[in-house]
C-alpha cells in the first residue's frame, strides 16, 4: 500500500494501523522529504512528485491518499485492477476510468479506537510530531499558523 503525504498526521496513523495489520507500506512524499520519510516505519519511500519514481510503481493493492489533486491522478494507474483507493479528499477526477474501488475515508468518533492509538503512541509505536505548545488564550494565533501551513507538526494548546 502506498500512503501519500506520509509525513502528515493522518498518514502517520494510516501507516501505523496498516503495519499493525501486516501490510507492506510505501511512504509517498516530495523528493525533498525522502530523507525524513526514511525514518518512518515503512518498507520504502517514493517521491510522488517525480514522474520517474511514479513510473516505477505498478500493481499496488491500495493507495491511502491524503494529497489529492494532480498527484493522485498520476498515481491511479499504479493501482492494480480490483485494487482500492482510500481517500480523505473524495474520489479524484478520472478514478472511474480505472478498474478500482474508491473508498472515502472519514473520521468517525470511536473512543475505544482512540484509546488504543493513544496507548500505541505512549509506548512509542508511532509518532506525531509536535511543532509548538501554545497557551489556550493564543488559540487564534495557533489557528492562523496551522492554516498557513509548514509548521512541521501539531500545535498543542494548553490552559
Amino acid at each position: 500500500m502506498l500512503v501519500t503525504g506520509a509525513l502528515g498526521s493522518v498518514a502517520r496513523v494510516a501507516i501505523h494501523v496498516a503495519r499493525k495489520h501486516g501490510v507492506r507500506v510505501l511512504a509517498g512524499v516530495r523528493a525533498r522529504e525522502k530523507d525524513k520519510a526514511a525514518q518512518l516505519p515503512v518498507d520504502g519511500v517514493v517521491a510522488i512528485d517525480s514522474e520517474e519514481e511514479i513510473g516505477k510503481l505498478h500493481d499496488l493493492d491500495a493507495i491511502a491518499d491524503t494529497v489529492g489533486g494532480t498527484t493522485i491522478q498520476r498515481l491511479l494507474k499504479a493501482i492494480r485492477p480490483g485494487g482500492v483507493l482510500g481517500s480523505v479528499l473524495g474520489a479524484p477526477e478520472g478514478a472511474l476510468n480505472y478498474k478500482i474501488r474508491v473508498e472515502p475515508i472519514m473520521a468517525v468518533p470511536d473512543a475505544s479506537r482512540l484509546s488504543e492509538l493513544a496507548e500505541d503512541f505512549a509506548r512509542g509505536e508511532f509518532l506525531i510530531p509536535i511543532a509548538r505548545v501554545m497557551k489556550l488564550q493564543d488559540a487564534a494565533e495557533a489557528q492562523r499558523l496551522a492554516e498557513k501551513g509548514g509548521v512541521g507538526g501539531k500545535i498543542i494548546l494548553v490552559p
